[in-house]
């Protein structure tokens, strides 16, 4: 991708210039513009960013080291201080940058952004970015940035053009090599990775929630938590127990399977062995008949432990306060079925006053007063409560006493207190039924006893035993499992209180804060945004060391430099060939050659294929690295590169060196039009000519 053309229209010291700049084919990827001091070369680069990111660009454009006129004022101050003199004697109050970014041969993209102004000259606060992408030199249908959904930021990156935090590895001035090197190189290197992971919108987000906490905060009252805390903390404890003891369950339940296969196993043995007087069938049909009544047995215990626990405490209250109970939630439901029927027409009674209130027809003579018009909003009030808004039925609740219950609760409620008949019948016959379970079991184990052979050799005797072994042992977990059974019931019952408990006190608090729940996610963001920012810098380390030891050694003097190596503070090591680091003296030119290969190497790393506009590209430079940073320009045969240049950096002999990969100049001339005003005019094809100075 590349600029293939820049329009500048009122802005700065231009009144209307038109930039056409071709692809980079053929080796020549470099466009040369000239220009004195003064004469409008920066304002070409501030262009470029103003269009692609608007206001946006503003905290890019000093990374690039570009200064931002009147920051007192922001964005407003530097629009109005960039807008043509000329143009705003003259009238008119419109500002306009457009680029053209050709994607091949037949495919483009135009963007046109244009600012707004009084007839004084200050800035509307209006502006519009228009895009549209154009086909064979056809434009297709516009898009407006911010409308329908298209954001210009997503669709360039979408077209993996240069985004905004990254923009100042592309688009920069030499003046912010000089600043990189005169800060420590350990500076520079953490700089450019934060560009490049985008740090510097992630510092931005963590401080605008930072604010937002703070301004947020003020709006919350203060709320008694540590009734919630306790629940909390009991309801997470109750909780592991509940789950520990689920787990010594399902241990149990696999243990006991294992051991009735075991008993299995040793009655086909016993029967094998004689225990059984040679009738098989007749052992396994007693075994497996003890064991079900041994089930049935279990199942009766825990029927008579959940009357116990259940049904029966309530027989000790008074049958008028169960029924009173029972009543007041019978009501209570028929009172929340009333209010919702309500609630469900407020909507349509304050259409039905809109609309009355708008109504002009017909025309009442003489007007109604205010009292009139009171009386008369009075009596449409009682006509709609009348018909809408009856009272409740009588058989409706006269007070809430169960608020904590939602309706369906409620109705759970009715329906278990319909289920508390208890009599001396039922009890009873669990018990009767228990005594028979159990004399059968006794007389299955007689028979299993009467059953057993004769030990011929002692097999049967250690077989018997085992048996016995297995069988206590199974009696024992199933004793086991009753327990942790009831355990489970009980806990279950409480985490479930305990929990609605908690629910209702939580529901309380969210309500006396509405923002309170808001703060808390914007805490987590932010706090995750702090722990990351740190985390990002080893992500691209390794990859921008490489990339700046190849950029260092193309532009550098010095032949004995091997690598360079970026350790995880952003401290940076020079070794030679052998491992060793190396020391030199930092001369202005030597740091300013590392800033240079780091951000070549940050752009490489970007991923981003991109053209590069750089401004004042060879500062402070001698001949030698200055012709080391020309051919590094003209390296890649197919990244555009726009040079902006004053005289003495790339003179008549530098030009005559690289002018065979020259694509297209310009020379910018400056005329004074008058109240200190100047016009700045681009030539096309010239350039600084032999010796002008």
């Amino acid at each position: 991708m590349w600029i293939s053309k820049l329009e500048l229209t009122c802005f700065k010291s231009y009144q209307h210039q038109v930039f056409t700049f071709p692809e980079p084919i053929d080796g020549k990827n470099i466009v040369l513009i000239g220009g004195m001091n003064g004469y409008g070369k920066t304002s070409i680069l501030e262009g470029l960013y103003l269009c692609l990111y608007g206001k946006d660009a503003m905290v890019h454009l000093a990374r690039a080291g570009l200064k931002t006129e009147g920051k007192g004022g922001g964005y407003p101050t530097f629009l109005e201080r960039s807008f043509n003199g000329e143009a705003l004697r003259g009238g008119s109050e419109t500002m306009s940058i457009r680029i053209v970014l050709g994607r091949s041969k037949t495919k483009a993209i135009d963007i046109c952004r244009r600012w707004f102004f009084r007839s004084n000259g200050k800035w509307t606060n209006e502006e519009e970015a228009v895009i549209r992408d154009v086909v064979r030199g056809v434009p297709e249908s516009p898009k407006t940035d911010g409308k329908n959904g298209f954001h210009l930021t997503d669709y360039l990156e979408d077209m993996q053009f240069v985004p905004a935090h990254i923009a100042p590895f592309f688009f920069f001035d030499g003046e912010e090599v000089k600043k990189l090197a005169d800060q420590s190189r350990v500076e520079q290197v953490k700089q450019g990775l934060e560009g490049l992971l985008g740090v510097v919108l992630l510092r931005t987000l963590a401080e605008r929630l930072r604010t937002f906490e703070s301004s947020k905060r003020n709006e919350i009252q203060s709320v008694d938590e540590q009734n919630l805390t306790r629940l909390y903390e009991e309801l997470s404890n109750d909780q592991i127990k509940l789950n520990e003891l689920k787990n010594l369950s399902e241990k149990n339940d696999s243990e006991r399977a294992l051991l009735r296969e075991e008993l299995t196993s040793l009655v086909d043995r016993i029967t094998a062995a004689g225990g059984g007087g040679g009738d098989v069938a007749t052992m396994k049909d007693l075994v497996e008949e003890r064991a079900q009544y041994q089930n049935k047995m279990k199942e009766s215990q825990k029927k008579l432990e959940m009357i116990l626990a259940g049904r029966l405490p309530f027989q000790l209250v008074p049958k008028d306060l169960i029924l009173n109970l029972k009543n007041q939630l019978i009501a209570e439901v028929k009172l929340a079925k009333h209010e919702s029927q309500k609630t469900a027409l407020a909507p349509r009674k304050k259409e039905f006053e809109h609309a009355f209130s708008k109504q002009t027809e017909p025309i009442i003579e003489p007007a109604l007063t205010n009292v009139q018009l009171e009386a008369i909003k009075k009596r449409l009030d009682q006509a709609w409560a009348s018909l809408f808004y009856p009272a409740p039925p009588p058989n409706c609740a006269q007070e809430v006493m169960h608020e904590y219950l939602s309706e369906s609760s409620r109705q759970k409620a009715i329906q278990f207190l319909d289920t508390l008949t208890l009599g001396q019948r039922e009890i009873r016959v669990l018990i009767s039924e228990q005594a028979e379970t159990q004399q059968r079991i006794e007389e299955l184990n007689r028979k299993i006893s009467r059953l057993e052979g004769i030990d011929r050799d002692g097999t049967l005797t250690i077989l018997k035993k085992s048996f016995s072994d297995v069988s206590r042992k199974v009696d024992f977990l199933t004793e086991q499992a009753r327990v942790n059974n009831r355990d489970i019931d009980f806990l279950n019952a409480k985490v479930t209180n305990l929990s609605a408990e908690y629910n209702r006190g939580k529901s309380e608090l969210d309500k006396s804060s509405p923002v309170r729940a808001m703060l808390e996610r914007s805490e987590r963001v932010r706090k995750v945004i702090e722990e990351l920012v740190p985390a990002l810098f080893p992500l691209k380390i390794r990859e921008l060391g490489t990339s700046m030891t190849t950029f260092y050694k193309q532009l550098a003097h010095k032949t004995q430099v091997d690598k360079i190596r970026i350790l995880d503070d952003g401290s940076t090591e020079i070794l030679s060939k052998n491992g060793v680091e190396i020391t030199f003296d930092r001369s202005a030119g030597e740091n300013q050659i590392f800033a240079t290969a780091l951000i070549a190497g940050l752009a490489k790393v970007s991923g981003v294929k991109a053209p590069m506009v750089v401004d004042t590209p060879l500062g402070r430079l001698d001949s030698k690295h200055r012709l080391n940073i020309l051919e590094f320009w003209t390296s890649d045969k197919n990244r555009q590169v726009i040079l902006l240049s004053q005289d003495e950096e790339i003179d008549y002999h530098f030009y005559r060196q690289i002018e065979s990969n020259v694509a297209k100049t310009y020379l910018l001339e400056n005329t004074e039009v008058g109240d200190g005003i100047g016009r700045t005019t681009a030539l096309e094809g010239k350039y600084f000519a032999r010796g002008r100075r």
